[in-house]
């Protein structure tokens, strides 16, 4: 029966039960996949990805270091293998990157910019300042200010741009022991902006599956 694989940890957690899933773990030299049986994967709705991301948060309360399988992958054991085997070095790096970390959330809201018509790219030079401000917008100054106040607890940041009125998603991730000063930083309440976490770090596992 193929593994539906939930997060990779460094941690060997055996067997054990989050609330209704029978969840088991598998020891790849030190890489441990946590996985359920079964015979296919489920339907993405809302409520099963609500129910991973709480085994997901099930399995990194157990483990100092957790991957999350993004909306979980169902896949053969024998191809499980191949892929950890490939993809060794790259795992094993980031289970040491967030050992002790966790993610925190920032969303950044605004008006959605209006920009004049552009004229044809002319040079690869313009190409390239344009694709960087796609993926790198101009933000508010509320939300400046609270990234430069959170900066220095923030051990790696990843970003998204947005659509619409979200501007822009930022990923920080934090040492687990900081996240007091993190939030504190963060103040109650910026508007426009919105900080969420702790989480498990989502978005600082490789792209595996």
């Amino acid at each position: 029966m193929p593994l539906y694989v939930l997060a990779l940890t460094d941690t060997p957690l055996g067997r054990w039960t989050a609330g209704d899933r029978r969840l088991l773990t598998a020891d790849y030299d030190g890489v441990h996949v946590v996985y359920e049986r079964r015979s296919e994967a489920p339907a993405l709705t809302d409520a099963e990805l609500r129910d991973q991301h709480r085994l997901v948060i099930a399995i990194a309360n157990r483990a100092r270091a957790v991957l999350p399988a993004r909306f979980g992958s169902l896949i053969a054991r024998r191809e499980l293998t191949a892929l950890l085997r490939r993809h060794d070095a790259e795992i094993r790096t980031a289970l040491e990157q967030v050992r002790d970390r966790v993610q925190m959330t920032v969303r950044v809201l605004g008006a959605t910019p209006r920009h004049p018509p552009r004229a044809r790219v002319t040079s690869g030079r313009e190409y390239l300042e344009r694709a960087r401000q796609h993926l790198a917008p101009s933000l508010p100054r509320q939300a400046v200010r609270l990234l430069v106040a959170v900066r220095p607890y923030v051990v790696s940041e990843r970003r998204e741009p947005g659509a619409g009125r979200l501007l822009a998603t930022l990923y920080h991730l934090v040492d687990a022991s900081q996240i007091g000063r993190y939030t504190k930083a963060a103040g109650t309440r910026v508007p426009g902006v919105i900080v969420s976490g702790p989480w498990p770090p989502f978005a600082f596992s490789p792209q595996l599956w």
